[in-house]
């Protein structure tokens, strides 16, 4: 079967920029504490540090690589965002 992209124009593209880590970020990903949250009011439907509470930063690591990190909200609420790598060369 031929391929559905045989015969297409290529567009040269840049490649993909690696972003420049947020500071924060790898303050906790080496251990840190994560800053209080920014007090933002209205910012998730509450304001930041309400009820006594504050956010939370967890980092899931796997050698010497981050490979997950997780935040939960004031509110309860847990976003996970799972960090991926360039392959290296």
């Amino acid at each position: 079967m031929k391929s559905f992209l045989t015969d297409r124009q290529r567009v040269n593209t840049p490649a993909l920029n690696v972003p420049a880590p947020v500071p924060f970020v790898a303050a906790v990903a080496a251990g840190g504490k994560a800053p209080p949250a920014l007090g933002r009011p209205g910012t998730h439907g509450h304001a930041a540090g309400s009820h006594g509470v504050t956010t939370n930063v967890e980092c899931v690591r796997q050698g010497d690589r981050v490979i997950r990190i997780i935040v939960t909200c004031a509110c309860g609420e847990r976003i996970e965002v799972d960090c991926l790598y360039a392959a290296e060369t």
